[in-house]
């Protein structure tokens, strides 16, 4: 319970943009012991800091660190299971930027003579609970879509699509899908903007954002590709 309460307090002071409060107080919680609870609140909540859409300091890079810290330290927190999931997204990110470098230095190569001293800009990319129980997946979503069925627009739906989000979005999920996950979460911050669940889905929707951004310069490699293979 305690650690409920410390989580939906750190939540609120996201959602009220106090960032650097927020980091620098489970910094402090961190420091202090960093394999003992409540660390594992702090560095999951630093993990959302990092990875937060607003955040002008977001750095995908810090956060995984925190995230891989949280399963390191607590394996068996309720918590973990979300962290994996982030990093999972943060590798997909990942792998993308570092392929669209690679291509975009072959064009660059192949577009301009060696010793010319121009060089083409890279690309840039810098509550506890169980969500799934023994990883039925299909069974999560069917009791959660139920709830939806039974309360309509009424809490718990908020937290019944906060949990289909993150099914969907589950890395050990083998139906994983992002954009039914990117569904689940939009409805929750339209019909409910002032839930509890609310301000962790907008994280959710920035990370997805960035992997749309990064899907378009898929499209643009294939292109160069095309090009340098003609």
């Amino acid at each position: 319970m305690r650690a409920h309460q410390q989580l939906e307090q750190y939540r609120e002071n996201l959602a009220a943009g106090f960032f650097e409060t927020v980091i620098q107080q489970s910094k402090q919680v961190v420091e202090e012991n960093e394999t003992e609870t409540p660390a594992d609140v702090a560095l999951y909540v630093l993990g959302e800091v990092y990875a937060h859409h607003d955040y002008e300091g977001r750095d995908y890079a810090l956060s995984q660190y925190y995230f891989e810290k949280l399963i390191e330290n607590f394996p068996d927190s309720e918590l973990t299971s979300e962290a994996k999931t982030y990093i999972s997204l943060f590798e997909t990110i990942t792998a993308k930027e570092k392929a669209a470098a690679a291509v975009e230095q072959k064009t660059a190569q192949t577009e301009k003579p060696a010793g010319d001293g121009k060089e083409k800009k890279s690309v840039s990319g810098t509550m506890p609970r169980k969500v799934v129980e023994n990883q039925n997946f299909a069974e999560a979503e069917k009791r959660n879509l139920q709830i939806l069925e039974e309360v309509g627009k009424k809490k718990p739906a908020d937290e019944a699509l906060y949990n289909l989000g993150l099914i969907y979005a589950h890395v050990d999920n083998p139906a994983k899908d992002y954009k039914k996950s990117q569904v689940y979460f939009h409805v929750l911050t339209k019909q409910f903007p002032d839930s509890e669940f609310a301000e962790e889905a907008g994280i959710w929707l920035g990370l997805f954002e960035t992997i749309e951004k990064i899907q378009q310069i898929d499209i643009e490699i294939e292109q160069q590709k095309k090009q340098l293979n003609r």
